[in-house]
């Protein structure tokens, strides 16, 4: 089942800014007190590679929750146990929080006519053997899509939310969980993917509309125009040739019967008729063969358009997801920071919570064009907890950049202290 809110009425908290592109525009603001342009690239720079190795635990963290959950884990390792699909879930989350990633139902942000329009297919996911599914997505932003029917000649615009980045994560019920009835299912469509794993997949660009052809079980269903494509000519062609065949398999049939001696006689007349029976038969089958092998390269034709689809727009599966969500959360965790002092030493006075918000925002918007919910919240825990920022009540006051730089370059040092255990 489908888990999760529809976040399409709120902005997400992902800066699209590169992380160095807002350093340099921060340390080069005119309104910053003196001397600070000269310290902040150092700082923001030793304050990265801080963050960066936080994350790096991070990351080892969660491949190690997923290890025994992986397709490709040996038998004698894996653990197919809701518990463990459910801790590495709770992990996982954590860290799609980190990279501003919000839950999403893609049942509330598109219809199957929509899917149609945009795609050409109708697709209904299969959800045998999957014990739960759940999407995340940041980056929405609105577009206008151009397609294009009845062979090219025919336009029409579609509006609709495409997001910049999507995560799919899938998990399977292990073999006592799996109904008797969705064995078969299972087998057929679960190729590669056994019962118990967790599957996880990186997609980019996708417009709300396309959601359902990342599911594990999408197939794409024949539509009404193309199944009386195939049937009018095989009612048409078939039913007249059946008709005039019926007399001479008669025929066809006393023929027989008097080979092997049943009854009768065969006459030369009886024995033309038959034999015009048995080409009419070769030739009817042989029109079904044509009309079976239509529909194979029909059913062929949609398989490809989802293929491509979902090809193009795949970056990462399964462990290789862990390595780009952990680096993308490190990423916005080092931005946000940087806004939030760097802001701070702007305004050149004690800031509350919800002021650094909105020029936060305001600064994005206004700089880089990008309209964002930030996370304040995150921003000013990370700075809280390296002592970059002091607070007094409900304001805050950053110390000053040569204090800041010593306090993270003493936090970096303290990272490893083997010599002292010595």
């Amino acid at each position: 089942m489908y888990e999760g809110t529809n976040p399409s009425s709120r902005r997400d908290g992902f800066i699209a800014a590169r992380k160095g592109q807002l350093a340099e525009a921060i340390a080069a603001d005119p309104d910053l007190p003196a001397g600070d342009s000269a310290v902040l690239p150092d700082l923001f720079r030793l304050l990265g590679a801080y963050l960066h190795h936080e994350s790096h635990e991070h990351l080892d963290e969660l491949k190690a929750l997923y290890f025994p959950l992986d397709p490709d884990a040996a038998p004698s390792l894996r653990d197919t146990s809701s518990g463990a699909f459910d801790t590495f879930e709770a992990a996982f989350i954590e860290a799609l929080g980190r990279a501003n990633f919000v839950e999403i139902d893609p049942d509330t942000v598109q219809t199957r006519e929509a899917t149609k329009r945009l795609t050409g297919l109708a697709i209904k996911p299969s959800h045998a053997g999957i014990r739960r599914i759940r999407y995340f997505a940041r980056g929405a932003r609105s577009e206008t899509i151009e397609v294009k029917s009845w062979f090219g000649l025919r336009k029409h615009a579609i509006e609709t939310q495409v997001m910049n980045d999507v995560v799919v994560l899938v998990g399977f019920k292990a073999s006592d969980e799996i109904e008797r009835t969705d064995r078969k299912a299972f087998a057929a469509t679960r190729r590669g993917v056994r019962p118990g794993a967790a599957l996880m997949k990186h997609f980019r660009n996708v417009a709300s509309p396309e959601l359902v052809t990342l599911h594990p079980g999408a197939r794409p269903s024949m539509r009404p125009r193309d199944q009386v494509f195939l049937a009018a000519p095989a009612v048409a062609t078939g039913v007249p040739v059946l008709l005039n065949l019926w007399p001479a398999i008669t025929v066809l049939f006393a023929v027989i019967a008097a080979y092997f001696g049943a009854q009768g006689v065969i006459e030369e007349n009886e024995l033309k008729r038959a034999i015009a029976a048995m080409s009419g038969l070769i030739a009817v089958g042989a029109f079904i063969m044509r009309q079976r092998l239509k529909y194979e390269a029909t059913t062929l034709r949609y398989q490809k358009r989802l293929a491509d689809t979902v090809y193009f727009r795949n970056l990462a599966n399964n462990a290789g997801v862990l390595d780009l969500l952990v680096g993308a959360g490190e990423d916005q965790d080092a931005k946000e920071a940087i806004l939030a002092y760097g802001l701070l030493r702007r305004a050149q006075r004690p800031l509350a919570k919800g002021e650094i918000d909105n020029f936060a925002e305001d600064y994005l918007r206004e700089r880089f064009n990008l309209e964002i919910d930030f996370e304040i919240h995150d921003a000013l825990n990370k700075l809280e907890r390296l002592g970059l920022v002091t607070r007094e009540g409900e304001t805050y006051t950053p110390i000053a950049p040569e204090e800041a730089l010593r306090k993270v370059d003493a936090a970096w040092d303290g990272l490893f202290s083997f010599s002292a255990r010595r």
